[in-house]
Formats: structure tokens, sequence, C-alpha cells
């Protein structure tokens, strides 16, 4: 990197502190507009864990309660942490109703 950018990174660096701390207002702000009609919510189902990372914290051929979105799908782990793995970790598996509502008990009873 250059010294011009190197100074420039800085100073930018600087200002955002500034920013951060309430020391002074930003100079230019963006806004964002959101058709929040078009998000889609995480879908919740039951999954089976197909692969992993890290056998202690996801345990493959477990099933798991699930939220998936996109790309990735939000879990509990073996910890009881809420964690994002790759989508494809997962396989969502169709159960008949009374199965989903007493395995959804028992998760959220834990």
């Amino acid at each position: 990197m250059d010294k011009k950018r190197f100074e420039d990174l800085k100073k930018s660096i600087i200002e955002a502190g500034k920013i951060m701390r309430g020391e002074i207002e930003p100079s230019r702000e963006f806004v964002l507009k959101i058709d929040s009609s078009k998000i889609q919510p995480p879908l919740e189902t039951w999954a089976v864990c197909v692969e992993t990372d890290d056998a202690e914290l996801l345990i493959p051929g477990k099933l798991y309660l699930v939220k998936i979105s996109a790309d990735v799908v939000w879990v509990r782990d073996e910890e009881d942490e809420a964690a994002l793995y790759p989508k494809e970790f997962f396989i969502p598996v169709a159960l008949p109703t009374e199965v989903t509502q007493k395995l959804t008990n028992l998760a959220q009873a834990a």
C-alpha cells in the first residue's frame, strides 16, 4: 500500500472512532431501502446433520431443530449455543405433524 492510501485509511479510521464516541457527526450517510415484503423469514424445521467441522459441537446423524435461510442454517449446537452452519451440513426431513409437535415441545423444554 502506498503512503497516500495508508494516510487516507488512517484518517478514515480516526474519523470513525470519533463518530463512534459521539465526538463528531458523520460527514455522509447512506440510506438503503429494503422491500420488507420480499424478505422471507427463515424456515423452522427438523433436519439431520450430515456433515460437521467439529464433532463435539455438531453430531452427524443427529436430528436438530433448525432455521434455514437462503445459504445458512441456524441451530443450537451441543453446547446449547446458537450457531450458523453451511446449509450443506443439514438435510431437512418431513415428519408427521404429531411427531414434529412432540419433538418441538421436547426441544423447547430442554
